[in-house]
């Protein structure tokens, strides 16, 4: 549990749920936000990233890289099943950059353009330091993402939903997916953006116990917190789940320190297969797998044993 915080495990009554440890790691995982960035290829493979996520039973895999073409070979050795994105950030050290290189905006209408990539993303609008809402390039992913019909992984950084507000009102054909369902976000505040905007999805990676530490999904039972048991009740195909394997997180500007998340892969699925399992069946099955592969339009691969 994470120190220094702390909060009530509320009981809340559920419908009829996956018993508790039968099967629950054999279920097939759909990871909707995954990298394989250059540190990452420092780290293990292409093949030992494969096998990493067969091995976890993840039968739907969305992947986005720095360099982009990263994801590519995911996908070249794994298959269909792998879902590789566009991502803006051309060469190492373009997060806080990417929406001032001239480049991003050809290389990106190059590589929908090939079919290779399914989706743009993920890419960062931090309040207070940038893309500045008229940023060119910014809304010329977003046309292209409309135009290709293509979603849209999209991080944002704000302690208001209404940074992201007129994005999405603005561009209503866009399909988003909200990464870490808003980051420092509550439910309360991610619930009022995606009442306002029916083209927003939201995924709750990287909200677990190692990360965004300060604004906690679940209880110190595993539990998802009432709030947000609501929300996902409330619009439950909205919802989906991820890893985001960057790790540790507070130390990504040290070039001396290893990138290690995909070490830690099995324990971030594990963190929401305890959670996920806690559900009513279909709602479970909906955040676990069935919505991630209606969105991205990909079945996956089968996976024999219990869906």
């Amino acid at each position: 549990m994470r120190p220094g915080l702390r909060w009530l495990g509320l009981a809340v009554g559920l419908s009829v749920t996956h018993p508790i440890g039968v099967a629950a790691t054999d279920r097939p995982f759909a990871d909707v936000h995954l990298h394989y960035n250059w540190d990452h290829s420092e780290q293990l493979t292409v093949r030992e990233a494969i096998d990493r996520l067969r091995r976890q039973r993840v039968s739907l895999a969305v992947v986005s890289s720095t360099p982009p073409e990263n994801a590519l070979k995911l996908r070249a050795a794994g298959g269909d099943w792998i879902v590789p994105l566009f991502r803006p950030y051309l060469k190492p050290g373009k997060r806080h950059s990417w929406f001032n290189d001239p480049a991003v905006l050809p290389a990106a209408r190059r590589a929908l353009a090939s079919g290779k990539y399914r989706g743009i993303g993920e890419f960062h609008l931090i309040a207070g330091l940038g893309p500045d809402r008229r940023n060119r390039i910014l809304h010329g992913l977003i046309k292209l993402g409309i135009e290709y019909q293509l979603p849209i992984l999209i991080h944002t950084e704000a302690s208001s939903y209404r940074y992201f507000l007129p994005l999405c009102r603005r561009y209503p054909r866009a399909r988003f997916l909200w990464a870490h369902a808003g980051g420092i976000l509550d439910a309360r505040q991610v619930g009022r953006l995606i009442q306002a905007c029916r083209n927003v999805w939201v995924e709750f990676s990287a909200r677990d116990n190692w990360r965004y530490l300060q604004s906690p999904i679940t209880d110190r039972h595993g539990r998802l917190l009432p709030a947000w048991l609501q929300l996902i009740r409330t619009y439950p195909d909205r919802f989906m789940v991820g890893t985001d394997p960057v790790y540790p997180v507070d130390q990504l500007t040290h070039w001396e320190v290893e990138n290690t998340g995909w070490q830690r892969i099995g324990d971030f699925i594990a963190y929401h297969r305890r959670w996920l399992r806690r559900l009513p069946v279909p709602l479970e099955k909906k955040l676990r797998l069935g919505n991630a592969q209606r969105f991205f339009k990909n079945r996956g691969r089968r996976i024999n044993g219990p869906r």
